[in-house]
């Protein structure tokens, strides 16, 4: 089969590798996951159209249809369903808290850029900030402001928004948000404008390295999902630094999940969503956790990267 595609990090329209035939969240088998041979980055094919992008997220088919399929709930968004995500959040929460605080002082203006159903922007103002959440989805939204604390936007980063808003954040973070954005560099672009002298720019996304993908099959078919149009490996992420002119940048390794939920993987097959925790308290058990997220974190086979800049 020729394929007809453009790279959308490295903007080469070279040969391209098929490594996943079919992804969740797509019953019409329309979506692939393309490898492109000039930089490696792995990238969905084709990309969906604007209406059937606002469509699934308005509806927040991401999680709902995860909660479905993994769970047989009908993953209403609930107050029961807000206190779920925000449970489940919780760990990732005051471990991005931590970051912020070890580099913006309390009281400075901050923007989440794809908030979700703003558990963030909640915490970042108990804490004492000016936070504001901007994301695409209404239903998380709504849900947020009626709930949570914080201002709470329903939109995207277009010319307007980043032209009003440039250089006026201390910090803007973006967590499990650029995989799903069209074009990365053009993002992390608009995202850079937003910071003002002295600030900081926060991401996260999944790593497409991260071990457990290459030993358990069912874990791959999870990974790979419809809302997901990039794929990034640290030497991915970094690209997408340099071509958008970023030039002084950091990047790391965090595994988010321990060794519960590695068992869980290789016992089940299948996510863990019946619990809020993902690593063992217990103190004989934790030094082993410590061990393996260390190494999976040196190694960058973890399944979280984080990055940061200043400006």
């Amino acid at each position: 089969m020729s394929i007809h595609a453009t790279c959308p990090l490295c903007e080469i329209a070279d040969r391209f590798e098929v490594v996943k035939e079919t992804i969740r969240d797509d019953p019409l088998n329309r979506f692939k996951i393309l490898r492109c041979h000039a930089c490696g980055h792995l990238f969905l094919f084709p990309h969906p159209t604007a209406s059937e992008d606002k469509e699934f997220y308005d509806a927040d088919l991401q999680a709902r249809n995860l909660m479905k399929q993994f769970s047989n709930n009908s993953a209403e968004i609930t107050e029961a369903e807000l206190s779920y995500w925000q449970k489940r959040k919780s760990i990732d929460t005051d471990r991005r808290m931590d970051w912020l605080a070890n580099l913006i002082h309390v009281g400075e203006q901050i923007i989440d850029v794809g908030c979700g159903y703003g558990v963030f922007v909640d915490a970042a103002t108990k804490r004492g900030y000016q936070a504001i959440g901007i994301d695409p989805s209404i239903i998380r939204v709504e849900r947020a402001g009626g709930s949570l604390q914080g201002r709470f936007i329903h939109g995207d980063l277009d010319e307007g928004f980043v032209t009003e808003g440039r250089e006026r954040f201390s910090a803007v973070t973006l967590f499990h948000v650029l995989e799903h954005i069209r074009e990365p560099v053009v993002m992390l672009q608009k995202c850079f404008e937003l910071v003002k002298p002295g600030g900081v720019l926060l991401i996260e996304v999944p790593n497409v390295d991260d071990e457990l993908l290459e030993y358990n099959h069912e874990y791959r078919s999870f990974h790979y999902q419809r809302s997901h149009y990039n794929y990034f490996n640290a030497s991915g992420l970094k690209l997408a630094f340099d071509r958008s002119g970023i030039k002084q940048f950091s990047v790391s390794g965090v595994q988010r999940y321990g060794l519960r939920n590695l068992i869980h993987w290789l016992d089940h097959r299948k996510p863990m969503l019946s619990t809020y925790e993902f690593r063992s308290n217990d103190s004989l058990l934790s030094r082993v956790e410590q061990q393996y997220c260390a190494d999976r974190e040196n190694a960058l086979t973890c399944d979280t990267l984080i990055a940061h800049t200043q400006k």
